[in-house]
């Protein structure tokens, strides 16, 4: 095997597939960057048994074959290398890699043992990148992280052919976070997709104004974009009826300027976090909304203007859930809806569904 490519675009693609090799697999060929030169390409791809990354650059290939090596070694070898063009060639069981001035030598596997990449499958779905980017960032932060209950560590796409909408979904237990959009779909789909691989996913495509491909099958979703291709399986399992924890009626409704709200909150968080329990208070007036928090370091209150119908109300939050949702709102003004002291805040656009975020309250004394 020999190839020459270019160093930059070579530490691109690594960065692409890289994700997928670390883990729990150290001295195991799933440590390692499948790597395949033939036909002027170059293609690299990663598998961790549930996610796999495949992307492609162009190379000048002399000599037509495949290697695999430790992802972490080989890219902080490659990325170390002057700019420029760095040629690769096998010379028995090492990996000989040369730059203008530079060279070094790396231990290969057997790049036989290395799994497949698995063949593109299932029903297709047109997305525009930066709404998919949009969608995955404003709802992943709301997936549960632990290993307990494994279906919420994933999101929920959801498609309603009849209306042409997505939604997206993530579920923690303590909040709720859902993001929806315009698609065209003949199928209604209802797949989980881990929110690791989702973040991940966002983190690749980029937001060019562009489109990406998703294929959903019964048990694996592929991403796909330009050159690169990711694939995921699904968690199995039957996702909650979310529909059925969303209020439907509210006693007392504000109307607020996000901007407002965030920055109290990440005031009240100053002294909040410090006992760990991030608890803040707020009373809802006719024409303000107080906060306050405290720890044994002092204590903090803010007022934010507001407009107000129905009921005055007292009522406490983890004030890192609510600050969750406030950086990724981007709508000026939003409404906050309250039924009780104990019952779920929700957080909804002026007009329209695009999103809606749920949290719930912390039980204290009031």
């Amino acid at each position: 095997m020999k190839f020459t490519c270019n160093k930059e675009e070579l530490v691109k693609g690594i960065n692409i597939v890289i994700r997928a090799a670390y883990g729990k697999y150290q001295k195991s060929i799933l440590e390692c960057i499948h790597i395949i030169a033939r036909d002027g390409r170059l293609t690299l791809d990663t598998f961790d048994t549930t996610t796999a990354i495949k992307t492609t650059i162009y190379a000048e290939v002399g000599e037509p074959g495949q290697t695999a090596i430790p992802a972490r070694i080989f890219y902080d070898i490659v990325s170390k290398f002057p700019a420029g063009e760095i040629c690769f060639e096998r010379e028995g069981s090492t990996i000989l890699v040369k730059g203008e001035n530079s060279k070094a030598s790396l231990q290969e596997m057997d790049a036989e043992q290395f799994p497949s990449f698995p063949a593109l499958e299932g029903e297709q779905l047109t997305i525009n990148r930066r709404v998919f980017r949009e969608m995955v960032d404003k709802t992943a932060f709301s997936a549960y992280i632990g290993e307990d209950k494994p279906i919420f560590t994933g999101l929920l796409f959801e498609t309603d052919p009849d209306a042409g909408r997505i939604h997206v979904v993530g579920i923690d237990g303590i909040r709720l976070a859902k993001n929806s959009a315009p698609i065209s779909c003949k199928e209604k789909i209802r797949a989980i997709v881990p929110a690791k691989t989702l973040k991940e996913a966002s983190r690749i495509i980029g937001d060019e104004d562009s489109d990406i491909s998703l294929y959903f099958s019964q048990s694996v979703c592929f991403i796909t974009c330009e050159d690169t291709i990711i694939y995921t399986r699904l968690l199995d399992g039957e996702f909650m009826n979310y529909e059925s924890i969303i209020p439907r009626e509210y006693k007392t409704r504000v109307r607020i300027e996000g901007k407002m709200i965030a920055r109290s909150l990440e005031l009240m968080l100053v002294l909040a976090k410090e006992d760990g329990s991030n608890l803040i208070r707020m009373e809802i007036g006719n024409s303000s909304l107080k906060l306050g928090s405290a720890s044994e370091y002092g204590a903090a209150q803010d007022e934010v203007p507001i407009f107000m119908e129905g009921e005055v109300l007292k009522i406490a939050f983890n004030a890192k859930y609510l600050l969750d949702v406030f950086r990724v709102v981007e709508d000026k003004e939003v409404f906050m809806e309250f039924d009780s002291r104990l019952k779920p805040c929700v957080i909804r656009p002026i007009e329209g569904d695009k999103f809606l975020y749920l949290v719930v309250p912390v039980n204290v004394a009031s």
